[in-house]
């Protein structure tokens, strides 16, 4: 009797869900996914003044992929990576000890900034542009 009474409690459950109107708010975008680069641009800064600037155009061949298993693979000119990621909260992602500021992020487009430091004088100025 007991086992009757929960299996028609569950068909209930299943029945009610199925039938419910979907009135969620949209899923956030996320960075979940294989991206395209559209560039990367990297300012290094000594003392307060940028003394090179590196900015490279994406390929068809170049990508970024994060993946759900917390790792990110990339191939960007040629050289491939393999990296771990985490979501540090809605707005930053560490890729391994860089930490990046996730300036935007939309369902077919992104851009992440970085800024990482050598020493207290000398650092690098890190924005990638991706799209999907």
């Amino acid at each position: 009797m007991k086992k009757s009474i929960l299996s028609g409690a569950i068909v209930s459950i299943l029945i009610f869900a199925a039938c419910k109107k979907n009135n969620d708010k949209p899923s956030s975008p996320s960075l979940v996914g294989k991206w395209s680069l559209v560039n990367e641009n990297i300012i290094d800064v000594e003392n307060g003044i940028g003394v090179d600037t590196i900015n490279y155009t994406g390929t068809p061949a170049d990508y970024v992929d994060f993946r759900s298993d917390h790792k990110v693979y990339s191939s960007v000119a040629g050289i491939t990576d393999t990296s771990a990621y985490q979501i540090l909260n809605n707005n930053k992602v560490m890729i391994d000890i860089d930490t990046f500021d996730i300036q935007s992020l939309t369902a077919n487009s992104a851009s992440l900034y970085s800024k990482v430091f050598d020493d207290d004088s000398t650092y690098s100025k890190i924005t990638l542009n991706l799209k999907r």
